[in-house]
């Protein structure tokens, strides 16, 4: 009874130990989002864009100088208009100066420089949000496919044992006069052929496992499989609906769209007046030889029309409504790609479960017919090939039905990708 004990603790501590040590799917994304180098880079892209804007808005304020100079003049062989001959003298004149000056108004360019530097700003976070989802999206599909990889590699591990079996049990049959050449030729050749495809999903996986670990900056190891609940819309339309409003690529060519209606306004402020107001307070010692020192205020309105500029500013405002009428079919274009293809995926979404149902349905029926097979060839019913065959027929069942379930929780990711809501609180992990 002890001995009993100690080894169901001994099992349950390797069984909570491996659980423990494994790396969930979730773990997986968050790793992915810590140690990826183009969010960290789009994270700067960001303060800049951040720098940019406050530098348009700080354009609004007025600016305040403070300067101030001296100098040494000598002053000889001084002569009046008369001809008498005047002592020289020597100064040393010097000034302070404190100049205020505002923009009063500059053809709304600095409004609308404030608007394109506000849109440029939404428009890198977007992307830096874009740019999460699709390492969110790539740690998924890259996790499922170690998961499909290991469980191929284990299929095939399998398959060899009973294909190197069946071999020897046929080998050693030709050898007693119960099989002929050609079924040992047959067993053989399947027999290659299954070491080779082990060979072959072994290196699929570990170039999977080496994607995955580039991908995250962590081993794959440990992965376990689980399916993702989350919460759908319930028709085509509702989906189409939230995937126009919220999808990142097409909030970001809307954005893209505000710039180009922002530059309109800044190339046509070119033609407009600007006004400026400038207060002058100024200081001055040693003025001249007559005077010691003086005090100066001056208010100085200036206005600036530009009249013409070679037709530059015209040609400005052509380039800037034709880049608009760009990012207008861009958006367009964009839309129509993006709801179609989120269509594709709600259907193959809508069918996933019918799909894995099937393909389960095929894998049993190749276990029956693999078994039944083998029992009808002991009797004589049955060819080797057709032993070999069936269980050929099964491996693909068995490898088809883990695909449809990777699939399906890949698409489940892909519906959520679309509709600008993937992440890891929306997985439901």
């Amino acid at each position: 009874m002890k001995n009993k004990f100690i080894t169901l603790t001994i099992i349950f501590t390797i069984f909570y130990g491996f659980n423990a040590s494994a790396l969930s799917l979730k773990d997986a994304i968050n790793e992915s989002l810590v140690n990826n180098l183009s969010l960290k880079a789009e994270s700067s892209n960001v303060s800049i864009a951040e720098e940019d804007y406050f530098q348009s808005k700080a354009d609004f304020f007025p600016t305040i100088t403070l300067s101030g100079n001296i100098a040494e003049s000598e002053y000889t062989d001084i002569t009046s208009q008369s001809g008498t001959s005047s002592a020289g003298y020597e100064l040393s004149p010097s000034s302070k100066s404190v100049i205020l000056s505002q923009n009063i108004f500059s053809g709304f360019n600095k409004i609308f420089s404030a608007r394109s530097t506000k849109g440029s700003l939404a428009a890198t976070k977007l992307n830096q949000e874009k740019i999460k989802q699709d390492i969110i999206l790539e740690t998924i599909e890259a996790y499922y496919n170690v998961i499909l990889a290991q469980k191929t590699v284990n299929s095939y591990e399998d398959n060899l044992k009973s294909v190197e079996e069946q071999f020897k049990a046929t080998t050693k049959e030709y050898e007693v006069g119960l099989s002929s050449k050609t079924d040992v030729a047959q067993s053989e050749a399947f027999y290659n052929n299954a070491k080779i495809s082990l060979l072959e999903s072994q290196i699929i996986e570990k170039n999977l496992r080496d994607s995955f670990s580039d991908l995250t900056g962590v081993t794959a190891d440990d992965l376990k499989f689980s399916e993702i609940e989350t919460a759908l819309p319930t028709t085509l339309g509702e989906y189409r609906d939230v995937v126009n409003s919220n999808n990142y690529a097409i909030r970001l060519a809307r954005a893209n769209l505000d710039i180009s209606n922002a530059n309109i306004g800044i190339a046509r402020s070119a033609y407009l007046p600007q006004v400026s107001l400038t207060a002058t307070k100024s200081e001055l010692d040693e003025y001249s030889s007559t005077v010691d020192s003086l005090t100066n205020e001056e208010i100085k309105a200036t206005v600036t029309w530009p009249i013409f500029n070679s037709g530059k500013s015209l040609s400005n405002v052509r380039k800037a409504k034709k880049a608009k009428n760009l990012q207008m079919i861009q958006l367009q274009k964009i839309q129509n790609e993006i709801i179609t293809l989120s269509s594709n995926i709600w259907q193959k979404h809508l069918i996933s479960e019918r799909t894995i149902k099937a393909a389960e349905l095929t894998y049993e029926a190749n276990k029956i017919a693999y078994r039944g097979t083998e029992i009808e060839q002991e009797v004589g019913e049955r060819s080797v090939l057709d032993v070999l065959t069936a269980r050929k027929a099964l491996l693909n069942s068995e490898i088809a039905y883990f695909t449809k379930q990777k699939d399906r929780e890949v698409t489940k990711t892909q519906v959520l990708y679309m509709a600008g809501s993937l992440n890891v609180d929306t997985l439901g992990l």
